[in-house]
């Protein structure tokens, strides 16, 4: 199977790719784990109440000053696997200034979004220093889902420019796959300048109500209508499935599991001394630090058991694709086209993708949609 997708040649460019990415991910997870883990103990918690003049303030600069710090020590990294390592293979078309100029947005946007967040974080500690786990939590939630609805409209556009589409046949053709499937989309079918960044492909039916529309790659365009269609019919199993509910309530009861874990962490202030770290006062500015690594951990923990379903569903999504398309053909000669433009490994080690994938590896989902259409 893997043979007919990659050649010898290319799947051993493809596995060499995908392995490097894997190690600079793991060096710049240590990094994101180890300079907040030292910012929190070192840093004087104290300095940013007497700054911030609130709690509010105060923990939204803590979290400023941390971001940026963390942002500073992983920077070799990220320039790394994410600017040289995809041009070195041909994968990236970006300039490095626009790379660099992308950074100073993201940057922006944790500090704003993030430091707002840490904020009203610790008022509600202060606020409610017995239950501010379980308003955090559903706060929290809420919050998630509010940005599902307007990371579309609001936030992509900062990075990407959108266009409609304008080849009408291509258009019809995807919105009658969305009648089909009982798919209501009021904003339409839009193309995102993805080419000025990769060759990378991808399409998506993104947000909800008012926001949702079809969006796809310009890097996809000169696909096989039928590809492009299978690609579609993929990302709105998603949708149809009510796989992005179902995430968000997962999401939901994992944040509220480790915010409640996390304050019964906290009632035990010879923990934390033991350690040489500061005691997370409710609504302290080191309790932001605190929880930021507590919450990591816990994310570590989970990770693989979220990779486990993501993986499960990707799969029911290839099989609605191919019973709503062209059949088994469509679909997978459409992945086989992402794998070659991605520059994507088709069966890569297992523990990499118990551990690291969201998707099942692409030789695996081929197989799979033609054995079960």
């Amino acid at each position: 199977m893997n043979a007919e997708i990659l050649g010898p040649e290319e799947a051993t460019r493809a596995r060499r790719y995908q392995m490097k990415r894997l190690w600079l991910g793991l060096a710049a997870s240590v990094v994101g784990f180890a300079v907040p883990a030292g910012f929190w103990i070192m840093a004087p918690g104290e300095w940013f109440r007497e700054a911030g003049g609130s709690l509010f303030w105060a923990g939204a600069m803590y979290f400023a000053v941390l971001v940026a710090v963390h942002h500073i020590a992983a920077f070799p990294l990220d320039y790394a696997s994410e600017f040289r390592l995809p041009r070195s293979v041909g994968l990236s078309n970006e300039s490095l200034g626009g790379w660099l100029k992308d950074q100073g947005k993201s940057l922006v946007l944790n500090i704003l979004i993030g430091g707002a967040v840490a904020g009203a974080l610790a008022q509600i500690m202060a606020w409610r220093p017995y239950g501010w786990w379980w308003i955090s939590a559903v706060l929290g939630t809420v919050f998630g889902i509010f940005m599902v609805l307007v990371t579309p409209v609001l936030i992509v556009p900062l990075f990407f420019r959108f266009k409609r589409i304008t080849n009408s046949d291509l258009v019809e053709r995807l919105e009658n796959l969305l009648v089909r499937t009982g798919s209501r989309v009021r904003g339409g079918v839009w193309e995102m300048d993805m080419s000025r960044r990769t060759r990378a492909g991808n399409a998506a039916l993104v947000g909800w109500g008012p926001s949702r529309r079809v969006v796809l790659g310009d890097t996809v365009l000169d696909y096989a209508p039928e590809e492009i269609e299978a690609i579609l019919a993929h990302e709105i199993a998603h949708h149809v499935g009510n796989h992005i509910w179902l995430l968000i309530a997962g999401r939901g009861v994992s944040l509220t599991a480790g915010l409640f874990l996390a304050h019964q962490l906290f009632r035990f202030p010879e923990v934390f001394m033991s350690l040489g770290a500061p005691v997370p006062i409710p609504g302290g500015p080191s309790s932001v630090g605190a929880l930021w690594i507590f919450m990591t951990i816990w994310g570590v923990i989970l990770a693989p058991f979220y990779r486990r379903i993501s993986r499960r569903l990707e799969f029911w999504c290839d099989r609605f694709a191919a019973s709503h398309t062209g059949g088994a053909e469509a679909i997978s000669s459409a992945l086989t086209r992402l794998c070659k433009n991605n520059l994507a490994d088709p069966s890569p080690p297992a523990w990499a993708v118990t551990f690291f994938h969201t998707h099942p590896p692409l030789g695996e989902r081929i197989r799979r949609v033609r054995e079960t259409s």
